[in-house]
């Protein structure tokens, strides 16, 4: 390959790499900020800091909407309502983005 390949193909890389780092830590605060949501509403913190819960919930909000795109043909393959209310798509997802990087950093490692 000539150098402006070389050099096209490697900054291909890194931005995907950028994108696939950006998707998998918005999966990552997602689930983790609703697990957070879903605990503060057993708890009495949602009555006792209602401004808080209410931007917990609005934070949550948005990162769904961010992430739901990504997510929903994962749960096409495995519907929360099949397997026993656990949804298994933000697993599946970040398997999927660790599985794309270990392929193209062994594939491609010279390039960046």
């Amino acid at each position: 390959m000539n150098r402006v390949g070389n050099a096209f193909l490697g900054s291909f890389l890194m931005v995907l790499d950028v994108v696939l780092n950006v998707v998998y830590y918005t999966v990552m605060v997602w689930v983790i900020l609703s697990w957070i949501l879903l605990f503060a509403s057993h708890t009495s913190f949602r009555w006792r800091y209602r401004g808080a819960f209410n931007l917990l919930v609005a934070i949550n909000d948005f990162f769904s909407r961010l992430t739901d795109p990504m997510l929903r043909p994962f749960r096409r393959l495995l519907p929360p309502h099949k397997t026993a209310g656990i949804d298994w798509s933000p697993l599946l997802l970040l398997l999927v983005i660790m599985f794309i990087r270990t392929f193209v950093r062994r594939a491609f490692g010279m390039y960046y």
